[in-house]
């Protein structure tokens, strides 16, 4: 292999390494990761030992604390501890391509990163973190690229942007002789061109032209933690003293709706869980709300928190009920931090405004969970966030309106609140930090799309790990045979 300047190595994977604080949530540059990874695949190549690429894992792992730090309620140990294992799929696929792409052909050996990082980042999936960190996710502004999620999904938009990395690698090392590489250059050029020339199109000739419906969502501050309750085992000796405050965030939420209606909104739901309270509330407060949908002709979707005396768990709900005053359905957030008895069905209702369906904040974080909502026309998300994840957690979720071609409003507490038509356009933007009135109205389209990726699914994930089995399968057969050529 061609010697190359330790220096250079060294400098290219501190820079990539640093870089991964860009990636996603608060401070995401959707640049950043199409310069790092091609920076972190050069130096962890061309470093002489593998062991003097150690040095970069603790960058990497000290970047990504720092941008995660403070965004959800967790202590410094178990933030730590998400630091490296959310660091894992990229330094495990810059090792395995470090070995495997060596004894690999120029073709084979550009895909041996894209194809095992989108693995490993699926397996991440299950530990309770969804695609939260996903590359695609990262990319989520960029709409022409994230169209081709309505293709094969967000896995395919990940593994195109981590294709770019040793495609670009390959040409910086033979930048003196690019006629020798031009074809795995030219197959990954004809793949991004299609993609970028599909989303532009896409995004010019396929807009929302059904009429549109007026959505209201809806949020009331909170002055204290009430998940806190949970933790705390819900005592019931604190009830009398919480619930005089609860009644007063009710108040102004139905206060908040009924302004709402008034305004012409045929739809109107809350943010999630903000209405908190207690069990032997809850049938009082569902009379309200079936009243308040017949008296003013709209779907009502109230999201609330049913608090269980001496549990430390609660019934986190978004309860849709009809113009008549009856229930369509209760829905219970299925990803949760705390114990759900959620059935995992998404629900999808027919009404005169389209199909509309919900899934709660992290929900949306599980593509093949929403899948069940591809036939809807209108997604309806309460949300809770947190600032060092606002509006970047807001935005990410329109990845799943691109997939299954359904319009999408998203409604914050601590966090951005934001409706999109289903290619991602923002419809409506509000921010909870910087408004005191609460209330976002969105006209949004009552007619979705169907999308391939809806008919057909995770395809192509299934296909990339079929790739990966065929990359370690005929990395061993290439070693086998290096073997034997030695021993003769």
């Amino acid at each position: 292999m061609k010697k190359h300047c330790g220096l250079l190595i060294n400098l290219a994977g501190i820079a990539g390494s640093a870089l991964i604080f860009f990636i996603g949530w608060e401070y995401n540059i959707p640049a950043a990761v199409w310069i790092a990874f091609p920076l972190l695949i050069y130096s962890f190549r061309h470093a002489d030992k593998w062991y003097k690429t150690l040095f970069f894992i603790p960058i990497m792992v000290i970047a990504r604390f720092f941008s995660i730090n403070g965004g959800w309620d967790m202590g410094l140990p178990l933030t730590v501890t998400f630091a490296v294992v959310v660091c894992l799929p990229l330094i495990l696929s810059l090792y395995l391509d470090r070995i495997i792409s060596r004894r690999m052909g120029l073709f084979p050996a550009m895909f041996v990163f894209p194809v095992t990082y989108v693995v490993f980042d699926y397996l991440l999936t299950f530990a309770n973190l969804g695609m939260t960190f996903s590359i695609a996710y990262s990319q989520c502004t960029f709409l022409p690229l994230v169209q081709s999620a309505s293709l094969f999904g967000s896995w395919f938009v990940e593994f195109v942007v981590l294709w770019f990395a040793p495609v670009i690698v390959l040409a910086f090392e033979n930048i003196t002789q690019l006629e020798t590489v031009k074809k795995p250059l030219a197959v990954f050029g004809i793949v991004l061109a299609s993609v970028m020339v599909f989303g532009w199109v896409r995004l010019a000739f396929d807009k929302p032209k059904s009429p549109t419906v007026r959505i209201a969502s809806i949020t009331e501050a909170h002055d204290r933690d009430y998940w806190a309750i949970t933790d705390a085992g819900t005592p019931e000796a604190d009830a009398e003293t919480n619930k005089p405050i609860m009644v007063k965030i009710q108040d102004n939420l139905f206060a908040s709706s009924q302004r709402a209606a008034d305004y012409g909104a045929k739809i109107i739901f809350w943010s999630e869980g903000n209405c908190p309270m207690y069990e032997d509330d809850f049938d009082a407060f569902m009379a309200r709300a079936r009243s308040f949908a017949k008296d003013n002709g709209v779907y009502f979707m109230p999201a609330v928190v049913n608090l269980l005396y001496g549990e430390t768990k609660n019934m986190n709900l978004a309860i849709m009920i009809n113009p008549d005053g009856e229930v369509e359905f209760r829905y219970e957030k299925t990803i949760s931090w705390y114990p759900s008895d959620s059935d995992g069905v998404i629900p999808v209702i027919d009404t005169p405004y389209g199909r509309l369906s919900t899934a709660i904040c992290f929900d949306n974080d599980y593509p093949m969970l929403v899948s069940q909502a591809k036939n809807s026309d209108i997604m309806l998300i309460p949300a809770f966030d947190t600032k060092k994840i606002d509006d970047f957690h807001t935005r990410v979720a329109f990845l799943r309106g691109i997939e299954n071609g359904y319009s999408t409003v998203r409604q914050s507490n601590m966090g951005s609140s934001i409706s999109a038509d289903y290619l991602g356009n923002t419809l409506t933007y509000q921010n909870y930090f910087r408004t005191e009135d609460r209330v976002m109205i969105s006209d949004v389209p009552v007619r979705g799309k169907t999308t391939l990726y809806g008919l057909t699914g995770e395809i192509f994930l299934w296909l990339d790990f079929a790739a990966f089995a065929a990359l370690i399968v005929y990395y061993f057969i290439l070693r086998k045979r290096t073997q034997v050529e030695i021993s003769y």
